[in-house]
């Protein structure tokens, strides 16, 4: 009996394979549960990431839920693998056409065609084609009224982009390098150059190749652009000035190029000068359409056609995918003011460096702040600067990481209690930084410390209320906050 009960009670471990994954998706996503399948599905790519199956499910179940560049992404990778898993054509095509990218669309729905002749999505391939030429515009059937010249820089740039997005920066460096020894007055070559070497953070070889540009082709507008946009990223708003108005003088007269500057208005705030250039793009040649519909939404909200800014952040969140909250309805919120947090990121002054980094995470700006950003730097950062940044993900047992963790907590607190980050409240915020050195130098460790305490004792220390006022905020006493006005005296 003994032996038996033992034998009874033995547990056997229960080990999740891919497949299991892949099958508990399969049921969601048939039960229209996507956000449940969605989990299941990513559970299984991470155990049989080279499995073609489960990667085309993970893609069609992202299509599902509006992020169309994602599936296509793993689409890409899935022919790069397997380049006889021919109905990925169709789905990119499918996506592409969600995007209003006709003519990709075209084209992936015609290459399928064209390698399957009794495949599963034939007949849908062909409705998609058939709707394509009947609704979209003309552009579509391959009438433009694009130059040669237009056609070329088009054609090149879409190769550097598809290069790009399938994250091989060495071969399309070696294709550029190539066109520049073959033509070296294509300038457009010189300049996709300079941004590989910027995705590459090798940031001083890119700004030589646009300084060797411009002294070479003087005026030369998408060498400006770039200009513009590292200054504007480095926060030197003298050069931002600088360059804007050598690119007045500039007219553009390719749809790249327009679409390009009306970004660099939108960002300056010259609103009605990005509307008017955004106006004259090409819907169909729109070479960054994550940008273009982040600042056309900008560009419309800010000249009060608020539907139309609703209507073009729609088709932003289509292509993110994220949950991203309308960025510019809040602008007295430092985390917000685009030019504010860039110039934190920017200082000298190591307490409104980390204020940086904090306004970074909360920021409703981040698209415009790290996304479109080729310049995003943080070779230099240091440990406390990449707690922060990835909101204290993983957490070392340390006074150093508990302490910063534990100032990041009161930054919260103060936002919760009516003193979030303003021009306003600047000052208190970029302090609890220099605080959190000092009480790691001092031992002070804010474990051990009530931190409503401590928090309601800062806002005191800035003069933000009385004490009572203050301390009824945070739900402590008025002793508790003396006790600690006084253990925080001289920080």
């Amino acid at each position: 009996m003994k032996n038996s009960k033992k034998e009874s009670n033995k547990v056997y471990p229960f080990r999740p394979n891919g497949e299991f994954y892949f099958q508990r998706g399969i049921e969601a996503f048939r039960n229209q549960e996507m956000p449940e399948a969605l989990r299941y599905l990513e559970r299984a790519a991470f155990f049989e990431p080279d499995e073609p199956v489960i990667m085309c499910q993970l893609a069609i179940c992202y299509t599902e839920l509006g992020q169309f560049d994602k599936s296509n992404q793993i689409l890409r990778r899935v022919l790069d693998e397997a380049d006889d898993i021919h109905y990925c054509y169709y789905f990119m095509a499918n996506n592409y056409a969600y995007m209003k990218d006709f003519k990709r669309a075209l084209q992936h729905a015609n290459k399928y065609l064209a390698l399957v002749v009794e495949g599963e999505y034939v007949e849908e391939a062909k409705d998609l084609i058939q709707l394509i030429m009947e609704e979209a515009p003309l552009a579509s059937f391959g009438v433009s009224d694009m130059s040669e010249m237009e056609k070329a820089i088009f054609a090149f740039r879409a190769k550097v982009d598809d290069l790009v997005s399938d994250d091989k920066l060495d071969e399309v460096s070696q294709f550029l390098v190539a066109e520049i020894e073959e033509n070296p007055t294509f300038w457009q070559a010189y300049i996709e150059l300079a941004g590989i070497r910027f995705k590459e953070e090798r940031f001083s070889e890119g700004l030589a190749i646009l300084e060797d540009v411009l002294a070479r082709d003087p005026g030369n507008l998408m060498a400006l652009c770039e200009l513009y946009l590292y200054a504007h990223y480095q926060a030197e708003w003298q050069q931002t000035a600088f360059v804007l108005k050598e690119l007045e003088k500039v007219e553009p007269f390719l749809s790249f190029q327009r679409e390009k500057l009306a970004r660099i208005y939108a960002m300056a705030g010259d609103y009605a000068h990005a509307d008017h250039l955004f106006e004259k793009v090409n819907q169909l040649e729109i070479m960054d359409r994550y940008a273009y519909y982040y600042y056309r939404a900008e560009t419309a909200f800010f000249l009060n056609r608020i539907e139309e800014a609703e209507d073009f952040w729609q088709h932003f969140k289509q292509i993110d995918g994220e949950e991203l909250v309308f960025p510019w309805e809040s602008p007295l919120l430092l985390a917000n003011d685009e030019g504010a947090v860039l110039e934190n990121l920017a200082s000298k002054d190591r307490s409104e460096h980390l204020l940086g980094v904090y306004l970074l995470t909360i920021s409703d700006k981040q698209p415009a702040l790290i996304m479109f950003n080729d310049y995003f730097d943080m070779t230099g950062w240091d440990f406390f600067e990449h707690l922060i940044f990835s909101e204290f993900e993983f957490l070392p047992d340390s006074l150093d990481a508990a302490n910063c963790n534990a100032a990041v907590a009161i930054l919260g607190r103060f936002a919760e209690v009516g003193f979030p980050a303003t021009i306003e409240t600047a000052p208190m915020y970029s302090f609890i930084f220099s605080f959190m050195k000092i009480s790691i130098d001092r031992k002070y460790d804010l474990r051990t410390k009530n931190l409503d305490g401590v928090a309601a004792a800062i806002l005191y220390q800035f003069q933000w209320g009385t004490q009572k006022s203050i301390a009824e905020l945070f739900g402590v006493s008025v002793a508790t906050l003396r006790k600690y006005s006084l253990e925080i005296k001289g920080f």
